[in-house]
Formats: C-alpha cells, structure tokens, sequence
C-alpha cells in the first residue's frame, strides 16, 4: 500500500545528464501527477538497487545506459491536509553513464511523457517536482559526487 504506508517505500531515480540536460518524464500518477520528475520508481522485493534504477530508467523512457553508482538519497514524506503521512518514499538516485546511453526517448509505465530539460531551465520552471529541483541543485554544486554504496545479500541458515 503505497498510499498512507506503515513504513517508508525503497525506491529509485535514474538520474541521466547529457550536455549539461536532463532526462525528465511527466508523472500521470500521485504523488507527482502532472508535475516533470526524475524517472524512477519502488524497488521491487529482492532486486538491486542499481537492477531497479536501471529498469525503472527504461521502462519509463525507453532508454538503457550503465549505472554509476549512487549521487543522492531524499527522504519523501508527503503529509495530508490533517498532517498524516499520505506517501513516504526513501529515494536513491542512481546517476547513469551518458556514454553508455543506447535507445530513442519515448514514454512508458506511469509517464505520459519525457524530455530533456536543460538543468538551468529545470530550475526555473513551475511544473518540475520539488524533490527533482534538490537533487539537480545538489547536482550541480557537488558536480555530480557519487554516494559509495556496496550490495550485499545474505541468507538465513
């Protein structure tokens, strides 16, 4: 249940630059509905932090590139008109490779549409996510510093 969860939701952004531009789909579902975001999506039960970012990536844009590794985690805790948690996501954005893109942009999954948005005019407009505009800020003030992250899987005996 995504909506009003118990406990926050893992998910993913695939964060993919090319000159100096940024790739954005427009959300056709709460919690960003109508508004241009980072594509992304939950990391699904026993897959990869970078497995995920990498399908979410092309299911929402129809684009494969190599993950870097991790450049950005937000905590996105959206309350109700009451003050109760509606939607709590733990988001970690994947940055990609942008030698290693392969495919045309189209839309797909919960996005009706996608673009590259150069990262100044991003900032400037009204219809890109608040959560989209931190991390392109801490993008281009950190110049793109990648997160150390290790995966690692264990099992019960």
């Amino acid at each position: 249940m995504r909506e009003y969860p118990k406990y926050a939701i893992a998910a993913v952004g695939a964060v993919l630059i090319l000159n100096d531009s940024i790739i954005l789909v427009k959300r056709g579902y709460p919690p960003a509905k109508g508004r241009w975001s980072i594509p992304g999506g939950v990391i699904e039960a026993g897959e990869k932090i970078f497995d995920a970012a990498k399908r979410e990536l092309y299911e929402e844009t129809g684009l494969t590139a190599n993950p870097l590794g991790i450049v950005y985690i937000i905590n996105d805790v959206i309350r109700d008109a009451k003050g109760n948690i509606r939607y709590h996501y733990l988001i970690l954005d994947v940055l990609f490779d942008s030698k290693s893109i392969k495919g045309v942009p189209k839309p797909g999954g919960d996005a009706i549409d996608v673009a590259w948005i150069s990262l100044k005019e991003a900032l400037e407009r009204s219809d890109i996510s608040s959560t989209t505009k931190q991390l392109i800020t801490k993008l281009i003030k950190n110049r793109y510093y990648l997160l150390q992250v290790e995966e690692m899987e264990f099992s019960l005996i």
